[in-house]
């Protein structure tokens, strides 16, 4: 089963009902039906709570953790993956965090709805939530 890594924005779109929510949703339904394995760094779960806690409550903000954390899979992140992120400078530096850590768990892929930042230095696949459940569905 091909690993499936999530950046942060597949979490907030779907949490937030954000543009991209109706995919991550599939995405989301997929990983509980067992269909797929799905992934995300240790950094998108703090993160998430950071933004999330702007429009919700704490105690939501924590039910929701709860359920992302039963779904998602979290990978660690070490100082390996801080210094190949400072060693690869680019414009965001917390999506090459994100890749570094995709990297070290052995992902398949990166699903981010934020592939302009990625094309610039990412260096593994990578697209879109609506690209993805467009080509796991075919």
């Amino acid at each position: 089963m091909r690993k499936i890594f999530l950046d942060t924005n597949i979490l907030l779109d779907y949490y937030l009902d954000r543009s991209g929510a109706y995919e991550a949703g599939q995405i989301f339904r997929a990983a509980n039906a067992g269909k797929i394995d799905i992934f995300a760094s240790f950094l998108t779960f703090a993160n998430f709570a950071y933004v999330a806690k702007h429009n919700h409550t704490q105690e939501e903000v924590y039910v929701a953790l709860d359920k992302f954390e039963s779904l998602v899979k979290a990978l660690p992140m070490d100082g390996k993956q801080l210094r190949a992120a400072i060693d690869n400078p680019c414009r965001d530096f917390e999506d090459m965090l994100q890749v570094q850590c995709a990297k070290a768990g052995s992902c398949d892929v990166i699903i981010t709805n934020n592939t302009k930042d990625f094309a610039e230095f990412c260096d593994m696949p990578f697209m879109t939530a609506a690209q993805f459940v467009e080509e796991w569905s075919k």
